[in-house]
């Protein structure tokens, strides 16, 4: 008999776990502001540490600080090393698919990147903003309104 409630309590463990492994890998972000969270993905993309110590950020910054990693970011360096822009001329379809998958972003074409504060002669926009070890990215659908989404994340410094 002990046997036998012993098989039952497994069976039942085993439906719970797979009724709850499935929660395990469900996406609760928001879907709204697709666009906008790619742009944010973009940045997050260019600042971490693999890829700066890939590019030329180590060169100019060799102890790089958050607020240099913006100065860098914007400059004509940095901006030579941003992620392509989607349906660009730059790749065909083809390239655009297999760039995908090696995992780099691409921003969204009608979104532009802005350092500091909201430009209000453009419409949909990423302003990246730098803190004490931390980089802010606020995203606009409508630069004159209040961001619809702000991501921070800790910039590491590189040695």
């Amino acid at each position: 008999m002990s046997i036998e409630r012993t098989n039952k309590t497994y069976v039942w463990i085993a439906v719970g776990f797979l009724l709850v492994f499935p929660l395990f890998y469900y996406d609760f972000d928001s879907k709204e502001n697709i666009e906008l969270r790619k742009g944010i993905a973009a940045v997050r993309y260019m600042s971490a540490p693999r890829q700066l110590q890939r590019s030329s950020f180590l060169v100019a910054y060799p102890n790089g600080t958050s607020e240099q990693f913006l100065s860098w970011m914007f400059s004509p360096l940095g901006v030579a090393e941003w992620p392509p822009y989607e349906g660009g001329l730059e790749f065909s379809v083809e390239e655009e698919s297999m760039i995908r998958k090696t995992g780099i972003p691409f921003i969204p074409t009608d979104l532009a990147l802005i350092p500091q504060e909201p430009d209000l002669e453009k419409g949909r926009q990423v302003v990246i903003r730098a803190g004490r070890g931390l980089l802010i990215a606020e995203g606009y659908e409508n630069p004159t309104e209040s961001p619809v989404v702000v991501k921070k994340w800790p910039f590491q410094e590189l040695e």
